[in-house]
């Protein structure tokens, strides 16, 4: 009988753990991938500017413990994370840029208090104006970089969120 009470007591309390993982408010740490090569082919890697850069942020970010970080396939937004991941002892999840709701429900199932998300021109802005809602920004210009955005969003109430946004050339 202490068995299946048990085993009944574990079962009610699952869903309970679930949604307090949802309702968790999470630090993101959104950018863009660093200055890539100009190698001619579609997937460059990053620069020597853009691996000073990737040096830079985990030099900036040391102190702080990330739980998570996703990239893109690409090179580019790999190499940007590299060190952070090497510093964390953590690997590097690969996401769907062209899905950001899809990385946002991982990133609510899990129970991870501060992740970094890196993307491209083109996507930062989808994850952005998903997780701040009030505020909606546009694409990046394609000679953008360095621009890092930290939002502390609250899935439970989204009009909780806060965002800064920082300028690291």
């Amino acid at each position: 009988m202490k068995r299946y009470l048990r085993v009944i007591l574990l079962f009610l309390t699952l869903p309970a753990g679930f949604a307090y993982a949802q309702d968790r408010p999470v630090t993101v740490i959104l950018l863009r991938h660093a200055e890539k090569a100009d190698d001619g082919t579609k997937d460059p890697p990053l620069s020597v500017k853009g691996a000073g850069f990737s040096q830079k942020l985990a030099d900036i970010l040391k102190e702080t413990k990330i739980n998570t970080i996703y990239s893109t396939e690409y090179k580019r937004t790999t190499q940007t994370v590299t060190p952070l991941a090497k510093q964390n002892e953590l690997s590097i999840i690969k996401y769907n840029p062209d899905n950001p709701k899809e990385l946002l429900e991982r990133i609510k199932r899990s129970r991870d208090r501060i992740v970094v998300v890196v993307g491209h021109s083109n996507t930062v802005q989808l994850v952005f104006n998903l997780l701040v809602s009030e505020t909606q920004i546009p694409a990046l210009s394609d000679d953008e970089f360095r621009k890092v955005f930290i939002i502390y969003s609250d899935f439970k109430e989204p009009l909780n969120s806060r965002y800064i946004k920082l300028d690291l050339n």
